[in-house]
């Protein structure tokens, strides 16, 4: 039993993007009492770190001369679904998201942030590249100024688009009036004695609260911090034979799958089939970003813990991780010498450009030296290693000189004659490494949020399992709704739709 209790119109579980978006938006069209839940001690999930930049076909792509590309957005979408989704939610999404940016542009003026598209060109016929023929304008054409300048991590925020986004959404629910009330985790939904579903009970501090509802919006992300959801759903990732396995976490300690149990529990239908989620490597991840990207050029030679290599290194980020799962601890080490990491920042920047600021001033330098110092003395953490020779790098690796030292010899060898005779990379990517300093940059796999999950309908309706009716006033949003495998797009366009339904729903 509860010990608290409120009452409002709508109840919005999760205060990320799509549940800010969400609520706002409602609150907007009218609905008078809108409650955000939020299990975390401060709103923003997972958004908060990702670099969403806008999208659709919006006013300043008109503006900008570009024709409408809603028809090609969907077109590409639900063949990339291979239409095995409800093709009017795909529709909706289509047509929403450029309005989404435009509202969300008239409301907050956002003009400090992004940059509108340039004017459009029309290139030559089937050239790559033109933003109208080839599908470009569909990921924005915005150009986005970072929050936080002192981020030297563009892979993620905070300073990136979506806590952007979620900075902006917070002024406005304070301006308005909706409340968020942080550390209440949803736990369950409640049903009346005729069976409908008016309010959902939460953890609190003081403990209990029962929320009284005309409407809800699901919106409390996906399950990437519940490891025991993931071993379940993905074993050959998360199912290992002991805890000291190496996989870096992009994802809020709070995505524990909350909304997608509650929906479960009260009847509504969960595809467990259709849910995926980001899962690659190796990255060098929670450290420097210049590092990072270095790291995975494909000239750059690996090792597994046992001073080998286990792969061809081409074959990088979304394809290795199957093979570094399978090493011990699922850890390896990027190998460089002085001169790769001499040429590595021309080298990026030319690859590109957008994300060169990291790079500036000898950035890369610099990340590695500071790394090497924290290794040098002790602090805790996998930092860069920095020898004169491949003997000294092993030990500091803590892997088997003798080994690692063959392995490195052969490797050059192959390097020399052109034809890697174990692993067989590509002969326009083999250098050899002879100029100490030598680097040893640690590595590991990442997994981001979980997507998918509770199925709607093309109003955003929550499906009962049974009768594959709609539950009319249960709504869902963001990564814990089945769509389009999740992201930034479907974030913030699926909270919009929501708050549109659910005021329309409340109103009538």
């Amino acid at each position: 039993m509860a010990n608290i209790v409120m009452n409002c119109d709508l109840a919005v579980i999760g205060a990320g993007g799509s549940g800010l978006v969400a609520a706002v938006k409602a609150k907007h069209l009218g609905v008078k009492d809108v409650i955000i839940l939020e299990a975390a001690k401060k709103s923003g999930g997972s958004i908060w770190f990702a670099g969403w930049s806008g999208s659709g076909y919006t006013k300043w792509h008109k503006e900008a001369g570009y024709t409408d590309t809603t028809d090609d957005t969907f077109r590409q979408r639900i063949k990339s679904l291979n239409w095995d989704i409800d093709y009017k939610l795909i529709r909706n999404w289509a047509e929403n998201e450029g309005p989404m940016f435009d509202w969300f542009d008239e409301l907050c003026d956002v003009s400090d942030f992004f940059k509108k598209p340039k004017p459009y060109v029309k290139l030559a016929a089937g050239r790559p590249g033109d933003p109208q023929d080839m599908g470009g304008i569909m990921d924005g054409g915005f150009r986005r100024d970072f929050i936080n300048k002192k981020s030297r991590d563009l892979s993620i925020g905070p300073g990136n688009g979506g806590s952007y986004l979620v900075t902006r959404m917070r002024e406005q629910c304070e301006k308005m009036g909706i409340q968020i009330l942080a550390e209440t985790r949803a736990k369950e939904f409640i049903k009346d004695a005729k069976g409908n579903v008016t309010a959902l009970l939460a953890d609190v501090k003081d403990g209990k609260l029962q929320v009284n509802f005309k409407a809800c919006i699901a919106a409390a992300g996906g399950f990437g911090a519940n490891i025991d959801k993931l071993k379940k759903r993905w074993p050959e990732f998360f199912d290992f034979d002991n805890d000291d396995h190496s996989i870096h976490f992009f994802s809020c300690p709070t995505s524990n799958g909350d909304c997608i149990d509650m929906a479960e529990k009260i009847g509504a239908l969960v595809d467990y089939k259709k849910m995926n989620m980001e899962f690659g490597g190796p990255v060098h991840h929670p450290y420097s970003f210049t590092i990072f990207k270095v790291a995975q050029f494909p000239d750059v030679p690996c090792v597994n813990l046992n001073g080998e290599r286990f792969w061809n290194e081409t074959d990088l980020a979304w394809i290795a991780h199957y093979t570094l799962g399978k090493q011990p601890k699922g850890e390896c080490y990027a190998i460089m010498d002085d001169d790769m990491v001499e040429g590595a920042t021309t080298r990026f920047i030319k690859s590109d450009p957008l994300e060169a600021m990291p790079f500036d001033d000898n950035g890369l330098r610099k990340d590695i030296e500071y790394e090497v110092a924290l290794d040098e003395s002790g602090a805790a953490g996998n930092h860069t290693k920095k020898a004169d020779t491949f003997e000294e790098l092993a030990k500091k690796m803590k892997i088997d000189p003798k080994t690692f030292v063959a392995t490195m010899n052969r490797y050059n060898e192959y390097c020399d004659k052109g034809r890697d005779l174990d692993f067989y990379k590509q002969p326009e990517n083999l250098k050899a490494l002879r100029k100490p300093p030598f680097y040893a940059f640690w590595m590991q796999n990442f997994a981001n949020t979980t997507h998918n999950g509770i199925v709607i309908n093309g109003n955003m309706e929550m499906v009962n399992a049974g009768s594959k009716k709609a539950i009319p006033n249960l709504f869902a949003a963001g990564d814990n709704a089945q769509a389009m495998d999740g992201g930034t797009r479907w974030a913030t366009a699926s909270g919009y739709m929501a708050g549109i339904a659910a005021a329309k729903y409340i109103k009538a």
